[in-house]
């Protein structure tokens, strides 16, 4: 069972009306710090989320991604994640495994939009137990028709909703 409740933290300024990228991105949190997040979504880790060692496996960083990343577009965009007709998909996950984490404890799981495109966007994840980050993520979502498997310009209400959320970490992969 996903304990879902969204939390809004302060956040930096965003860049100007317009802008789709952060022009201050030097004094944006990174990917490691939990004041870099406004939207929260809580999990908890399951005894079945543990490896031998009694750490949590891999698959289930991913999970609890999975579970923030459709937490944070379902409020954006609502119905947009149910995988019928026009919505998200995900096209790429590159995710950093920072430390252990280890049972029982909630998951806070940060999401924040780091660039918009015309088709796609770029959400920031962080994994927290506390203060600690044992996770980060770059999760390439697609606006895509899934009846016919293929993208889609974003509309502009979508667009907008991405905007409320828009930061850049400085130490951000893609260009």
């Amino acid at each position: 069972m996903v304990h879902r409740s969204p939390r809004f933290l302060p956040v930096a300024p965003r860049a100007p009306e317009g802008s789709e990228r952060h022009t201050e991105a030097a004094a944006m949190p990174g990917p490691r710090d939990r004041a870099a997040y406004r939207f929260w979504t809580r999990d908890i880790v399951r005894f079945q989320d543990l490896d031998r060692l009694g750490h949590v496996n891999n698959v289930s960083f991913a999970i609890y991604l999975e579970s923030g990343r459709v937490d944070f577009l379902e409020a954006l965009t609502p119905g947009s994640t149910d995988g019928s007709g026009t919505g998200w998909v995900i096209a790429r996950l590159i995710l950093d495994f920072l430390n252990v984490a280890q049972y029982p404890a909630d998951v806070d799981i940060g999401s924040r939009v780091l660039r918009i495109g015309r088709t796609s966007c770029v959400i920031g994840q962080g994994l927290f137990i506390g203060d600690d980050c044992f996770g980060a993520a770059e999760n390439v979502c697609v606006w895509a028709d899934t009846n016919a498997g293929r993208s889609l310009p974003m509309p502009d209400p979508v667009r907008a909703a991405l905007h409320t959320h828009l930061t850049e970490d400085p130490r951000a992969r893609h260009g």
